[in-house]
Protein backbone atom coordinates (compact mmCIF):
# COMPACT_ATOMS: atom_id res chain seq x y z
CA UNK A 1 0.00 0.00 0.00
CA UNK A 2 1.75 3.62 -1.19
CA UNK A 3 2.35 5.32 1.93
CA UNK A 4 0.15 8.84 0.92
CA UNK A 5 1.46 11.09 4.27
CA UNK A 6 5.32 10.76 3.12
CA UNK A 7 6.19 13.89 1.25
CA UNK A 8 10.01 13.62 -0.76
CA UNK A 9 11.71 16.40 0.66
CA UNK A 10 14.21 17.06 -2.18
CA UNK A 11 11.21 17.44 -5.17
CA UNK A 12 12.22 14.03 -6.71
CA UNK A 13 7.71 13.76 -7.21
CA UNK A 14 8.07 16.61 -9.48
CA UNK A 15 9.77 14.20 -11.93
CA UNK A 16 6.53 11.87 -11.75
CA UNK A 17 3.98 14.75 -12.20
CA UNK A 18 1.36 14.54 -14.80
CA UNK A 19 2.14 17.91 -15.72
CA UNK A 20 5.41 17.38 -16.24
CA UNK A 21 5.05 17.67 -20.02
CA UNK A 22 2.16 19.75 -20.35
CA UNK A 23 2.33 23.50 -21.47
CA UNK A 24 2.57 25.33 -17.84
CA UNK A 25 -0.39 27.72 -19.43
CA UNK A 26 -3.20 25.75 -18.52
CA UNK A 27 -2.16 26.11 -14.44
CA UNK A 28 -1.16 29.35 -14.36
CA UNK A 29 -4.07 32.76 -15.62
CA UNK A 30 -3.29 34.90 -18.49
CA UNK A 31 -3.63 38.58 -17.06
CA UNK A 32 -7.33 39.64 -17.62
CA UNK A 33 -8.23 36.28 -17.75
CA UNK A 34 -11.67 36.27 -15.80
CA UNK A 35 -15.18 34.57 -15.70
CA UNK A 36 -15.65 31.72 -17.96
CA UNK A 37 -12.30 31.44 -19.82
CA UNK A 38 -10.64 31.11 -16.47
CA UNK A 39 -13.51 28.39 -15.24
CA UNK A 40 -12.80 26.27 -18.25
CA UNK A 41 -8.60 26.50 -17.96
CA UNK A 42 -8.84 25.39 -14.44
CA UNK A 43 -11.30 22.87 -15.10
CA UNK A 44 -9.00 21.20 -17.27
CA UNK A 45 -5.92 21.82 -15.28
CA UNK A 46 -7.35 20.45 -12.31
CA UNK A 47 -9.17 16.89 -14.82
CA UNK A 48 -4.68 16.54 -14.69
CA UNK A 49 -4.34 16.72 -11.70
CA UNK A 50 -7.15 14.73 -10.74
CA UNK A 51 -4.84 11.07 -11.82
CA UNK A 52 -1.53 12.32 -10.99
CA UNK A 53 0.38 9.82 -9.20
CA UNK A 54 1.94 12.72 -7.33
CA UNK A 55 -1.30 14.98 -6.40
CA UNK A 56 -0.76 14.81 -2.39
CA UNK A 57 2.76 15.40 -2.76
CA UNK A 58 1.92 18.43 -5.10
CA UNK A 59 -0.54 19.54 -2.48
CA UNK A 60 1.43 19.56 0.55
CA UNK A 61 4.16 21.41 -0.80
CA UNK A 62 1.56 23.91 -2.55
CA UNK A 63 0.06 24.77 0.87
CA UNK A 64 3.16 24.42 2.65
CA UNK A 65 5.20 26.88 0.18
CA UNK A 66 1.50 29.18 0.34
CA UNK A 67 2.36 29.29 -3.56
CA UNK A 68 0.13 32.35 -4.23
CA UNK A 69 -0.84 31.69 -8.42
CA UNK A 70 -1.95 28.80 -10.25
CA UNK A 71 -3.39 25.34 -10.01
CA UNK A 72 -1.21 23.16 -7.80
CA UNK A 73 -2.23 19.62 -6.27
CA UNK A 74 -5.51 20.25 -7.77
CA UNK A 75 -6.37 23.31 -5.75
CA UNK A 76 -6.53 27.09 -7.15
CA UNK A 77 -5.16 30.00 -4.97
CA UNK A 78 -8.64 30.52 -3.74
CA UNK A 79 -9.24 27.16 -2.90
CA UNK A 80 -5.63 27.10 -0.83
CA UNK A 81 -6.03 30.11 0.46
CA UNK A 82 -9.50 29.06 2.48
CA UNK A 83 -7.38 25.76 3.21
CA UNK A 84 -4.44 27.92 4.97
CA UNK A 85 -6.71 30.57 6.82
CA UNK A 86 -6.59 30.06 10.52
CA UNK A 87 -10.23 28.53 11.88
CA UNK A 88 -12.21 31.13 13.57
CA UNK A 89 -11.81 30.93 17.47
CA UNK A 90 -14.31 29.08 18.81
CA UNK A 91 -17.02 30.42 21.13
CA UNK A 92 -17.94 28.99 24.67
CA UNK A 93 -21.48 27.77 24.90
CA UNK A 94 -23.01 29.22 28.20
CA UNK A 95 -26.04 27.64 29.78
CA UNK A 96 -28.28 29.28 31.52
CA UNK A 97 -29.99 28.74 34.58
CA UNK A 98 -32.96 28.81 32.97
CA UNK A 99 -32.99 25.51 30.45
CA UNK A 100 -35.70 26.72 27.59
CA UNK A 101 -32.80 29.73 26.75
CA UNK A 102 -29.09 29.65 26.50
CA UNK A 103 -26.41 32.21 25.41
CA UNK A 104 -23.21 32.15 23.59
CA UNK A 105 -20.28 33.71 24.79
CA UNK A 106 -16.56 34.44 22.46
CA UNK A 107 -13.71 34.13 25.47
CA UNK A 108 -11.72 36.72 25.65
CA UNK A 109 -8.05 36.89 25.17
Amino acid sequence: MPDHFHHSLDGDWQHRASCRRTDTDMFFSLDGERGNVRARRERAAKQICQDCPVLDDCRADALTATESYGIWGGMSETERARRTRRPARPRECVVSTDPLTWRIRTPRA
